[in-house]
């Protein structure tokens, strides 16, 4: 049984590829195994950035066809994306049968142990960082626009009787006398099954905090799990008011350069915000989001956009696709030069977690802060 299944965020940056990653699913649902190994091989030539999933999955092929050295050697490069960096995947390759017939081999040992080995650096690394995001956290009793630490510091609010977190990430180059850049970041949808207002350590590594870093701004992270996580506006407005409010008391933020946005269903909810009359952000952006004509009514029945608004796509997004993006923007194009629609050939819905997706990116920040501020 293949348990670990290809993520749409681990997919990847050629069409072609994801096509043949699309064609080996069909293959392995049919158990067509000889035909999806052939598959396998043909895709990993073609593509540079691959996916650990995709070779979790790889492996599981190669062993059903007896081929035992591939999959030792895609379980290392596995491995090297980050494979069997918790306990429960490493439990999967320790215990499942379908390695059974490796379980005794020297080199699977020697993998198997350096999983052990980077579960436990992780957890170092984990706690370290959970113990700095609570003391780099600024005291509401303490003088504003104290020199505040570069890296992340750990607030919350009280909203509806429920505590949630939120993250404040300082730059390198901010400086407690000089205003700076705000971004607001809403992630991506988290299921209800899930909806535990937890920080998850991994968070740190979001490739926004990287762009942020390298264009000097400071970026606000608020945490909504399940429901009614980003659907409902008004829950969702009420929140930023309030993280901003406390925000403004402990950081020098230019308030002439603030911007909302976010990920998938956190930047669904911003074409949302962009439609306020009265704002405070100088403009907006979205990440692999879907728009609705909703979004953009009128009361004279004419799509409108009230604020300028940014949205980069990747065109094989499978889960938000760029036609449905396109047929909403032409609409709305029509009646207004708001709207500034970047896109990128591959990379599926996550094409912002590959690494020429965070270059993508990072320019796209750039282009529409060069716009906004120049």
């Amino acid at each position: 049984m293949v348990l670990l299944v290809l993520l749409s965020f681990q997919k990847s940056v050629a069409q072609s590829y994801e096509q043949l990653m699309d064609l080996a699913g069909t293959q392995i649902k049919l158990e067509k195994y000889k035909d999806a190994l052939l598959t396998f091989q043909k895709a990993f030539k073609k593509q540079d950035d691959k996916g650990k999933y995709d070779y979790a999955n790889a492996l599981v092929i190669a062993l059903r066809c007896g081929k035992t050295d591939l999959a030792i050697e895609w379980l290392n490069e596995g491995v090297k994306l980050g494979l069997g960096d918790n306990e429960q995947e490493l439990s999967y390759f320790k215990n499942d049968s379908i390695f059974k017939s490796i379980i005794h081999d020297l080199t699977y040992k020697k993998i198997l142990a350096k999983m052990e080995a980077q579960i436990q650096q992780k957890y170092k690394l984990d706690k370290i960082w959970q113990d700095e995001i609570l003391s780099n956290a600024i005291s509401g009793k303490q003088a504003s626009y104290q020199n505040a630490r570069q890296g992340f510091a750990l607030y919350h609010i009280n909203q509806d009787g429920l505590e949630i977190p939120y993250l404040v990430f300082v730059p390198r180059g901010y400086q407690c006398d000089t205003p700076t850049r705000t971004l607001f970041f809403l992630h991506g949808g988290v299921s209800a099954q899930e909806a535990s207002f937890t920080v998850d350590p991994q968070t740190r590594f979001e490739p926004i905090f990287t762009i942020a870093d390298s264009t000097n701004s400071i970026v606000i992270y608020p945490f909504q799990k399940g429901n009614p996580g980003w659907k409902n506006y008004d829950n969702c407005s009420a929140i930023i008011a309030t993280i901003l409010a406390e925000v403004k008391l402990r950081y020098y933020i230019n308030t002439n350069t603030m911007y909302l946005g976010g990920l998938s269903m956190g930047g669904n909810v911003s074409y949302q915000f962009a439609q306020e009359q009265n704002t405070p952000f100088r403009a907006f952006y979205t990440i692999s989001a879907r728009p609705k004509i909703g979004d953009f009514e009128s009361e004279n029945g004419i799509p409108e956009l009230t604020h300028p608004i940014y949205s980069i796509h990747a065109k094989d997004d499978s889960l938000y696709t760029y036609d449905d993006l396109m047929k909403v923007y032409q609409q709305v194009e029509k009646q207004t030069k708001n709207w500034v629609l970047k896109s990128v050939e591959s990379g599926g819905h996550g094409f912002s977690y590959l690494p020429t997706g965070e270059k993508s990116t990072l320019e796209f920040f750039r282009m529409m802060f060069n716009k906004e501020e120049e």
